[in-house]
């Protein structure tokens, strides 16, 4: 009985040695595959920081100073032309800004006065010049200074026809000033005369009206409709034969 005893002791003592060589192998072992196989550790580096540029300071723009009233400004314009560098300089007067103007639009320079042109034109001088134009209507108020034209016929008290011929003619009436007074005596136009005859162009008035005006017949106030524009004569000299 004490010889089973002392078994079960030592088999006792035997199971922890082996559970403590187990242990201790389990250990080292785990110490080799640790030397062995080390934990790989990866870093994913950090992205760098982004360089924030700080915000621009807004920039105070003055604003310009008045230029003389003399002063230009060069619009520079590029063309079309085949040479890219060709530019197009136009030159715009500019008027004085308004102190307080600001940036960010462009002022329109104020438009300058308008120009009035004033056209001084010569006297016309011959028929034809009239007779022929495209449109005699425009002729109208121009004035007329004939020298030495003939009277192709006398068709009222007033009114008569000059020209080189029946073809080349215009229609004359003179002035109511010519036509009374001591003027009505001197003043007596015949066919074949030569005069010199000053006035100015005046658009012809309908057939009733001429011949209301001019005491004419009603075919004679007709045969005028054909012309646009007539003579209004304020100055009549007789050529001496």
């Amino acid at each position: 009985m004490k010889k089973n005893n002392n078994f079960v002791t030592v088999r006792a003592w035997i199971s922890r040695v082996t559970m403590l060589a187990l242990v201790a192998g389990a250990i080292a072992a785990c110490g080799d595959q640790s030397s062995n196989n080390p934990d790989v550790v990866v870093v994913s580096p950090s992205p760098s920081p982004v360089a924030v540029s700080p915000s621009p300071s807004p920039v105070a723009v003055s604003p310009s100073p008045s230029p003389s009233p003399a002063s230009t400004t060069v619009v520079v314009v590029p063309t079309t032309s085949p040479s890219p560098a060709s530019t197009t300089v136009v030159v715009v007067p500019t008027t004085s800004p308004s102190p307080a103007s600001t940036t960010g639009a462009t002022a329109s320079p104020s438009p300058s006065p308008a120009a009035t042109t004033v056209v001084i034109t010569e006297p016309i001088t011959d028929v034809v010049v009239i007779t022929t134009a495209p449109d005699p209507q425009s002729l109208a108020n121009r004035r007329v200074q004939f020298t030495e034209v003939k009277v192709q016929s006398v068709i009222g008290d007033r009114p008569f026809w000059v020209g080189r011929s029946n073809n080349e003619q215009l229609a004359v009436v003179l002035d109511p000033a010519l036509d009374k007074g001591s003027a009505e005596n001197k003043v007596v136009v015949k066919s074949g005369q030569t005069l010199n005859l000053t006035g100015v162009l005046k658009p012809m008035p309908p057939a009733d009206l001429a011949q209301k005006q001019w005491g004419l017949s009603a075919t004679e106030a007709q045969q005028l409709q054909s012309q646009a524009v007539y003579l209004q004569a304020d100055k009549i000299t007789f050529k001496k034969s």
